[in-house]
């Protein structure tokens, strides 16, 4: 049957229209193989762990890692961890803390008189050295003597407001003035980091499995890049096709990987140069006593924020990140055997400029440098390498907040 120019047009523009739908299923795939391929050469769980994807894969200070574990994992295998992103966990822990029932200071106002507001502004710029009715009292009494002598015997009004454990939480949460801090600093990590184990793995697309319904997640990936680019580009989508439709073979070796536990900055840590600038602002007891019960002895009936909007099955705090898994000294090879033209392999090679999947470093960055090399037939091998000393983020190991309370 002859085909007429009108017909090699429709039959065109339909393979355009339909490359960018084929790219987002054959990357879909790849994503799920490689999330399997790391899990197994990697040792980790996949009951717990979420891959990482997205161009700012390396950590190099505390306040890049703290935003990874302030990122709430949303229920996928893998993630773009934007630190800017909508669902974080310090202001939802503030979300829960403001919809529990706290103890009203009252008696202890009226006792103060005058004296309730100075109190209150030398307290919002100092904090006890404990936040319980021990460290507060410590903290009242001390300044009472220089300030307001007459005022000392307020401190009992004082205490019994504060035995409430949410009204010490609240009062943790607003010392620490929006700078949210964890328990341990990129010192840490490095010295986890020279400690931990070399791996390495290989994956074939053509027989790894793409099955992720039997993780955490229940299948599925939520974001979705080309091969050679960031997605957008129509061309680079048939560049990814092309790719994978012959099947893409991996090889990963990594000097170090380490799984590092971290959680919300709880009890100030002196001896740390890095957190002794930072209030503790976590209450882990509150946040377990506001999961733990669900009616209104603890929950305000009167603030939207409910026990099923904060946990429930379409709560905003259902998991929480409790570690990342990082690597250094890195080198992906990465090889299909399509053959690709001379105009698509200027395209690869301007692509690998900015860096490839699965790891998106630009090129020259940080240590980072990838080769992109092909051979007489035109099928392209890249070679990615980032250099010790840059550690990059694999991945975060989530926990629901079932099994942290």
């Amino acid at each position: 049957m002859s085909t007429t120019p009108l017909t090699q047009e429709l039959e065109s523009n339909a393979n355009t229209l339909n490359a960018p739908v084929a790219s987002n299923e054959a990357m879909d795939t790849l994503t799920a193989q490689w999330y399997n391929a790391m899990i197994t050469g990697l040792g980790l769980s996949d009951q717990q762990f979420q891959l990482y994807q997205g161009p700012n894969s390396m950590v190099k200070t505390s306040q890049d890692m703290w935003n990874l574990f302030n990122a709430v994992p949303p229920t996928s295998v893998n993630n773009y961890l934007d630190p800017s992103q909508a669902n974080n966990f310090a202001p939802d822990y503030d979300l829960i803390l403001s919809a529990l029932i706290t103890n009203p200071d009252t008696d202890f106002q009226n006792c103060m008189g005058d004296y309730y507001s100075k109190w209150q502004s030398y307290f919002a710029d100092n904090d006890p050295k404990t936040w319980d009715a021990q460290g507060i009292s410590d903290l009242f009494n001390k300044w009472a003597m220089k300030n307001a002598p007459s005022k000392t015997s307020c401190v009992s009004g004082l205490t019994k407001a504060f035995i409430n454990p949410i009204n010490i939480a609240n009062n943790m949460f607003d010392s620490a003035k929006g700078s949210y801090a964890w328990n341990r600093t990129i010192d840490g990590l490095q010295t986890a980091l020279a400690g931990g184990a070399s791996k390495s793995f290989t994956m074939s697309s053509n027989t790894q499995s793409s099955d992720v319904k039997h993780t955490w997640a229940g299948g599925g990936t939520s974001v979705i890049f080309d091969l050679f680019s960031f997605g957008g580009d129509a061309s680079y989508d048939d560049l990814s096709s092309k790719a994978t439709s012959s099947g893409v073979e991996i090889s990963a070796e990594f000097t170090k990987v380490t799984t590092f536990a971290a959680g919300p900055y709880a009890q100030t840590d002196a001896n740390n140069p890095i957190l002794a600038d930072y209030s503790p602002w976590y209450s882990s007891a509150s946040l377990a006593k506001a999961y733990t019960t669900k009616d209104n002895t603890v929950w305000n009936n009167q603030n939207p924020t409910t026990w099923d909007t904060a946990f429930g099955t379409n709560g905003f705090l259902q998991r929480m990140a409790s570690a990342i898994v990082v690597a250094d000294g890195i080198e992906i090879t990465m090889s299909s055997s399509t053959s690709y033209s001379s105009s698509e392999q200027t395209q690869i090679l301007a692509a690998a400029k900015v860096g490839l999947w699965p790891f998106f470093s630009a090129s020259g960055s940080g240590g980072t440098t990838t080769e992109v090399t092909f051979n007489d037939f035109g099928a392209f091998t890249s070679v990615t390498k980032i250099a010790s000393g840059n550690p990059q983020i694999l991945g975060v190991i989530q926990s629901s907040m079932e099994s942290i309370f």
